[in-house]
């Protein structure tokens, strides 16, 4: 049995762990139509992600009700999946042969900053 609170806790990352499959395969089909280029793809999806997850944390702060700001919050974080589908990919542009390498390198040095933060 999961607790409701345990349920809450999960839907963002449930939503954007599904978003991610949805974010990917989006990107790949406007690359390979060549409807947009890999640069604008990165560029619109990188935009697109943060100026929509900033609105909807400011939207959820505005509500006064907590089921609407819950939403918001689950939403931004969901959106979140549309700027990995844009920039995680990029060790495979830069190097693909070393990609994995270069995203073990990077991800140690972003998880040393936070470690290190108060």
């Amino acid at each position: 049995r999961l607790d409701p609170n345990g349920f809450m806790s999960l839907l963002p990352h449930l939503l954007m762990g599904v978003l991610l499959l949805v974010a990917g395969t989006l990107a790949d089909w406007l690359r390979n139509t060549e409807v947009l280029t890999t640069t604008q793809v990165r560029k619109v999806f990188n935009s697109a992600s943060f100026i929509g997850q900033a609105i909807l944390i400011v939207l959820a702060v505005q509500l006064h009700s907590a089921i609407g700001s819950l939403l918001c919050l689950v939403l931004a974080t969901g959106l979140g999946a549309f700027a990995w589908a844009a920039f995680s990919a990029n060790h495979l542009d830069i190097a693909p042969q070393h990609a994995s390498g270069l995203m073990g390198l990077s991800n140690t040095f972003a998880w040393i900053q936070g470690y290190l933060s108060p």
